[in-house]
């Protein structure tokens, strides 16, 4: 892996896969099953809505949309330099709805209780640790109104593929990266607990959406560009994995991207993920 490949990867907090650019080709990419996941959030107009970890911020405009003129988006994340580049999109004022970020951290969010109607929070949670993820589940819901929404999106790397590879090749991966010392995305396999962790810290009403996202040929340009970094960046971290040898040869092969007979440009080529929505609501007083 190159030295830019992974400075495309890493914000400037040092965590990977959040840089702007290849936030916003991810956004780009599954932007039809985002916004559906969203909107079955259920928020209302005129909410309160804060995007914990926004990363750059590709929810807010519909999160502005939904809650109309009447209503707030506020937004956090670690980056100082991610909330720059948010605060500079939303400048002009012209969204919906006033849309505002901030440096914040998840573990100690900068609000009073009960601020808000609904607090979201994408693909977080696989950067923390266990006792840091039920910190941030706590912090979520203190700054929630009675009977207002957290919802948590997250991705389930068990439904990871991309055909025609072996199958198996995607379990053995994320099978070692899970056993890995690397600290970032360390929790990636936390997805199926996420109902369960949610009623634990006192949230009610619990549910869940799972989203099953295909993308094959052909392949629109964000959409390779978004598979093309990933598959680069996960062959990166193979190379460093106690895999079959059988395994490492084709990691080789999906690493070099630019070849003419890479898996991208097989006319049978299915890139397939899943993520999924959970919510629970606040108890009422």
């Amino acid at each position: 892996m190159t030295h830019q490949t992974e400075d495309l990867k890493n914000n400037s907090v040092g965590l990977a896969l959040a840089d702007t650019e290849w936030q916003d080709n991810h956004y780009g990419a599954m932007q039809p099953e985002y916004e559906d996941m969203l909107r079955w959030v259920g928020i209302q107009p005129g909410w309160k809505v804060l995007d914990a970890a926004c990363g750059a911020g590709g929810f807010l405009p519909l999160m502005a949309e939904l809650v109309g003129p009447a209503g707030e988006v506020h937004a956090i994340d670690l980056d100082p330099q991610v909330v720059e580049v948010v605060n500079q999109r939303f400048a002009k004022g012209n969204s919906l709805a006033p849309v505002s970020a901030r440096v914040g951290d998840l573990l100690k969010l900068p609000y009073d209780d009960s601020t808000f109607d609904v607090a979201w929070c994408a693909n977080a949670s696989a950067y923390l640790t266990d006792d840091q993820c039920w910190q941030m589940l706590r912090e979520l819901k203190r700054v929630v109104r009675p009977g207002g929404l957290v919802a948590i999106k997250e991705y389930d790397a068990t439904g990871c593929q991309y055909q025609p590879c072996p199958p198996t090749l995607w379990l053995r991966f994320f099978e070692a990266f899970s056993r890995s010392s690397n600290p970032q995305l360390a929790s990636i396999n936390r997805d199926t607990r996420l109902g369960e962790w949610l009623r634990a810290v006192g949230l009610v009403d619990t549910c869940q959406r799972p989203t099953l996202m295909v993308r094959f040929q052909p392949l629109r340009d964000v959409e390779r560009q978004f598979i093309r970094d990933l598959l680069r960046w996960k062959a990166g971290h193979a190379a460093g994995f106690e895999l079959p040898a059988e395994d490492r040869e084709i990691w080789v092969n999906l690493a070099d991207v630019d070849a003419h007979d890479h898996i991208l440009n097989h006319p049978d080529f299915q890139y397939r993920a899943i993520q999924t929505v959970f919510v629970g609501r606040v108890p009422p007083k």
